[in-house]
């Protein structure tokens, strides 16, 4: 995944934090989150973790060089003797020539960093989507309060027009009580509203450290179009080849073979070639009278171990790393329909989300013009309290499916990109500039 340009994010956070009025954008968002969500931090450990299982699989191959060193003080008792002291240092190499073991160490080894990268680079997509959603979630709670506190201030109009109607005589006590029921109703959506939204803000605080009351909030009439999404078809095909997950998946099959293999390499013999220099020095006397109180040598030889019988054992992990690799198989095939699936889901999310949101943009028109000529109605006397609330319900109703149908729509762009294995800082660009 693309790294996101540095835009000075010690100044974003410190001026988010200590200026509330610093408005951030999604783009902002994402670049705060990256470096203070610990989830998101935790995972860029875990990846320089698992680079280090390369450096460690390659050290199998080789050669391993060691040094020993020895000094003995010796007391002779029968016969008896004077003490004499023994010094030993020596200097030993070691190489693998055939190993299996070590040679499918060293494949795993590079699997396991590849996994880690992959997992790495799939955290970071997640948290994108974790992000825009929270951010989502954010502005559609804002809109939903906004609605509420509409529709209340309209049933509190009502309300007291009801109430004043009343005592004059020209309406019945049935209209107070209807008016009273839709203040109270709305009065409790209001509270449930201002509960939803701190929850939404501090999720999204929660992810990135800024103030959620500044954000930024969508431009008037974004234009949202599904003109150059391309087929179904050409999107499962790009996340066949890029899908993070699949790719996974497929290093989880290569880790079963290579696992196999290593099992099956317990039945062969392994080779390695050994060499030491060795220095040694004793102060007994036989030997200092003799003249090699001091000796040095090196050494150099092949060595062969060949596992005759283990008791079934290495049958016995043959049967389970194939039992494995069947598994691993069978998770890839699966991983490739859930992929597909996904796919689809955000496609239409898109596609649909494009179509939904051009018909919630004319509900709201059609909408407002029905509340324009209730009012109108009710002046006139043809239209009671009830219609012109049930208008006013009408009208702050379709402005929150609108707001919702818009930022599903979003979502799904991103989702659609997660999935294909392509959801980049472009992305989130081309995204961001709706706001």
């Amino acid at each position: 995944m693309k790294l996101i340009r540095t835009l000075g994010l010690g100044a974003l956070l410190g001026s988010a934090l200590a200026a509330p009025a610093h408005a951030f954008d999604l783009l902002q968002a994402l670049q705060a989150a990256r470096q203070y969500d610990a989830g998101y931090a935790s995972a860029s450990a875990a990846n320089r973790a698992g680079a280090e299982k390369a450096v460690q699989g390659r050290a199998l191959l080789l050669p391993g060089i060691g040094l020993s060193a020895s000094t003995t003080q010796t007391k002779p008792l029968q016969p008896a003797g004077s003490n004499y002291r023994s010094d030993s240092l020596g200097v030993q190499l070691t190489q693998p020539l055939f190993d299996t073991a070590s040679y499918s160490g060293y494949q795993k080894g590079k699997i396991a960093s590849t996994v880690a990268q992959l997992q790495f680079d799939a955290s970071g997509q997640q948290l994108v989507i974790d992000v825009a959603k929270a951010y989502f979630d954010t502005l559609l709670a804002e809109d939903v309060l906004s609605v509420t506190r509409a529709t209340k201030t309209a049933y509190e109009r009502q309300l007291a027009q009801a109430r004043k109607a009343f005592e004059v005589g020209t309406a019945t006590i049935t209209d107070t009580h209807e008016a009273q029921a839709g203040y109270d109703a709305a009065t409790a959506q209001e509270i449930a509203a201002l509960s939803d939204l701190d929850l939404k803000r501090n999720a999204l605080a929660q992810l990135t450290g800024l103030n959620p009351e500044s954000i930024r909030r969508l431009r008037d009439k974004p234009q949202l179009s599904a003109a150059d999404l391309g087929t179904l078809e050409a999107w499962t095909q790009r996340a066949q080849q890029n899908s993070l997950a699949l790719q996974l998946q497929q290093q989880q099959l290569t880790l079963a073979e290579k696992n196999l293999d290593e099992a099956r390499g317990k039945h062969l013999p392994t080779v390695s070639l050994n060499a030491g220099y060795s220095h040694n020095r004793s102060t007994d006397a036989a030997s200092v009278a003799s003249g090699r109180d001091t000796t040095r040598g090196s050494s150099v030889g092949l060595s062969l171990k060949l596992p005759l019988y283990a008791g079934g054992a290495i049958d016995s992990q043959v049967t389970e790393a194939a039992a494995n690799l069947d598994k691993a198989r069978e998770d890839l095939e699966a991983a490739r329909r859930q992929n597909a699936q996904n796919v689809r889901r955000s496609w239409l999310g898109v596609s649909n989300g494009a179509a939904l949101v051009k018909a919630q943009e004319q509900l709201l028109v059609s909408a407002k013009s029905k509340l324009d000529a209730t009012r109108l109605g009710k002046e006139v006397g043809v239209r009671t309290n009830l219609d012109l609330l049930n208008a006013e319900k009408d009208y702050q109703d379709a402005i929150r499916a609108l707001a919702q149908a818009r930022y599903n729509f979003l979502q799904a762009r991103l989702a659609l990109a997660q999935a294909a294995g392509t959801l980049d800082d472009e992305v989130v660009e081309e995204v961001n500039r709706f706001f």
